[in-house]
C-alpha cells in the first residue's frame, strides 16, 4: 500500500489515524513536520497547516499524486502549476472543491462543489454530505479527514458511511 503524508497540527494526528484507519494502515500515515521532511513519495499529500521549509515541501509536493490542501492557508498557489498531480481544496473558502454548508452542534454537511475522481478513476458529483465533528479537533481536520475519504472511498461505498 502507498504512502500518505499528512501536514497539520499535532493535536490532530491522533483524530487522524483514528479516521483513516480502515484504509490506511498507521504505520503507511506519515505526519510531517519541518523537523523530519524528506524525500519521499506520497500518493496522497494533505496540507492541513504551512509548512516553512518551501523548498523541501515543493520537492514533496512534485512526486504526490494527490494534493488535498487547506483553501484556507496561505500557500504560493503557483508552485502547484505545470505538476502532474490531482488537486482538491477545502476549506470555508467558497472557492474550494470541498466547502462547508451548514455547521450544527456536532454536525457539518460538506459541500463537494465540483466533480473529482477518485484513486480508483471513478468520479464523484457534486453532492452534499453530512458527518460528525469531534468537539476536540478543529474543523479543517474534520474536512480534510472527509477529502481523504472521498478520494480513498471506491465509489461503491456510501458517501454518508461514518
Amino acid at each position: 500500500m502507498s504512502l500518505m503524508g499528512i501536514i497539520t497540527n499535532s493535536k490532530n494526528e491522533e483524530y487522524m489515524v483514528k479516521e483513516l484507519s480502515d484504509y490506511f494502515p498507521s504505520q503507511n500515515i506519515i505526519f510531517i513536520t519541518d523537523k523530519n521532511i524528506e524525500n519521499i513519495k506520497f500518493e496522497i499529500l494533505a496540507i492541513d497547516c504551512n509548512i516553512k521549509n518551501i523548498d523541501i515541501l515543493k520537492l514533496i509536493i512534485s512526486n504526490a499524486k494527490f494534493i488535498i490542501l487547506n483553501a484556507d492557508l496561505t500557500i504560493n498557489i503557483g508552485m502547484l502549476e505545470n505538476l502532474d498531480l490531482t488537486i482538491i481544496t477545502y476549506g470555508f473558502n467558497n472557492k474550494a472543491t470541498l466547502t462547508v454548508s451548514s455547521v450544527a452542534e456536532n454536525n457539518i454537511i460538506i459541500c463537494l462543489q465540483r466533480i473529482i475522481k477518485n484513486i480508483f478513476e471513478q468520479k464523484y458529483e457534486p453532492q452534499e454530505f453530512e458527518t460528525k465533528m469531534d468537539q476536540n479537533v478543529d474543523m479543517h481536520a474534520v474536512i480534510c479527514i472527509q477529502s481523504i475519504l472521498l478520494i480513498c472511498k471506491n465509489k461503491h461505498l456510501v458517501l454518508d458511511e461514518n
